[in-house]
């Protein structure tokens, strides 16, 4: 789904979301969502009245606003796109501190097409590190491709690197042996075969290469 919103508006439209999710039976309350937003409330209004305009949300009169079916939707895609940058940040880049606000600022920059491909490189991770849910809603999942860790192959398996986990890994040792993302490896019991040479490596490397394969 493509709507050309701002920044500010899918901040909105994430934050009325987390609000539903909060209370689901409940009227957002415009004072909820200043609180969450640190704006003032005659701000929220405002903005509740310029998506409204847009049917992505429904204005309460002097109550608040409910997400349509449309506001639903993209809220759970902006909300999705961040945290898939959460996981992006934690399981591969490494970084332990400040990821959801480092990756709420990078999550605008991405579009539909850039959300899928790190989507699918990821693995499509059903949630964060800590344990926060992925929003499926209008996902974007390919079923013929499977994604996991080389350590999760069978003997014999083929398939094509997509990321590799900084953080458990020498990237030396990898790049020594050519492994990088577009490889082809094939796994073995002691580790796997690249360019028609076998690489024994430890298990906590395997685990760190994700690979896919199907789709044929």
């Amino acid at each position: 789904m493509t709507i050309d919103l701002s920044e500010g508006e899918e901040v909105y439209l994430k934050r009325a979301l987390e609000a539903f999710e909060d209370n689901p039976s409940q009227i957002v309350k415009t004072s909820d969502l200043a609180a969450r937003l640190g704006v003032s409330s005659a701000s929220v209004t405002e903005m509740i009245k310029k998506l409204a305009a847009r049917n992505l949300v429904t204005h309460v009169p002097y109550k608040g606003s409910r997400l349509t079916s449309e506001g639903f939707l993209h809220a759970n895609q902006v909300k999705r796109r961040q945290m898939l940058i959460e996981v992006l940040l934690s399981d591969i880049v490494g970084l332990e501190e400040d990821v959801s606000n480092l990756a709420s600022k990078m999550e605008y920059a991405l579009d539909d097409s850039h959300e899928s491909a790190l989507d699918r490189a990821l693995g499509y991770p059903s949630e964060t590190r800590d344990g926060r849910k992925i929003p499926n809603l209008g996902r974007d999942v390919d079923d013929s491709l499977y994604v996991c860790s080389v350590s999760e192959m069978e003997c014999g398996q083929t398939g094509t690197v997509t990321a590799i986990r900084i953080s458990d890994v020498n990237l030396k040792l990898l790049s020594k042996m050519g492994v990088g993302v577009g490889s082809m490896v094939e796994r073995t019991e002691e580790g796997f075969i690249l360019n028609g040479a076998e690489n024994k490596v430890s298990e906590s490397t395997l685990n760190a290469i994700l690979v896919e394969f199907g789709g044929q």
